[in-house]
């Protein structure tokens, strides 16, 4: 009796420090794999920072080469207006704010463009604004998507059509991520037409 009273103590002791043990294990393993968590999502956040920041480089090579083009160009965009209660409203602008508004600097010779747009409204989820090239006969080429965060604001390369560019407007609507042939979601920026003569001369008296 007493080997066996003995023998029950020791596998009790055995047991407890074996049991001991495996919490201890459990916790490291616990923690360990939180820190790698931890690490994953700072890789990754540092991961699209690096992304953005060779996405902003690129903007910033495009735009120079665009600026210093000797055929540089401009055009500017502007929100369609529709008429709600005597007030003009833009059906896809901010809930504050003016109306939106875009520029796209464009150079044919090096085949490059760059749009900046405000005052958009954010892109929700499985939506992205598309930019169209508009031909007077013939149908819509598309030119680039992009997205818009909380401030409204987007840079975004735009491609040109190749040879036709002056034949055709800009216009820019809020559709979903499929792909689309043409515009079908709600107009979001267009190409303002050019100031009449007449005008222009009225407005310097």
């Amino acid at each position: 009796m007493a080997v066996v009273i003995a023998s029950l103590l020791v596998v009790k002791d055995l047991a407890e420090s074996l049991a001991r043990r495996t919490n201890y294990v459990n916790r490291r393993v616990a923690a360990l794999n939180a820190s790698v968590r931890t690490l994953r999502r700072q890789t990754a956040a540092e991961q699209k920072k690096l992304g953005s920041e060779r996405e902003r480089a690129t903007a910033a090579e495009i735009f120079e080469k665009i600026l210093f083009a000797p055929d540089l160009r401009f055009i500017k965009l502007g929100a369609p207006i529709e008429k709600e209660k005597g007030k003009e409203k833009s059906i896809v602008q901010l809930p504050i704010g003016g109306l939106p508004y875009g520029t796209l600097a464009m150079s044919a010779s090096n085949q490059a463009a760059m749009l900046e747009a405000n005052g958009l409204r954010p892109t929700g989820t499985f939506q992205v604004y598309r930019i169209w090239w508009m031909p007077k006969r013939g149908v819509p080429v598309w030119a680039a998507d992009f997205l818009v965060g909380d401030d409204g604001s987007a840079t975004t390369a735009v491609d040109l059509p190749t040879g036709r560019e002056k034949e055709m407007s800009l216009e820019i609507t809020l559709e979903d991520e499929s792909y689309s042939e043409e515009p079908n979601g709600a107009v979001a920026l267009v190409e303002e037409a050019p100031p009449v003569a007449g005008n222009r001369r009225k407005g310097r008296r």
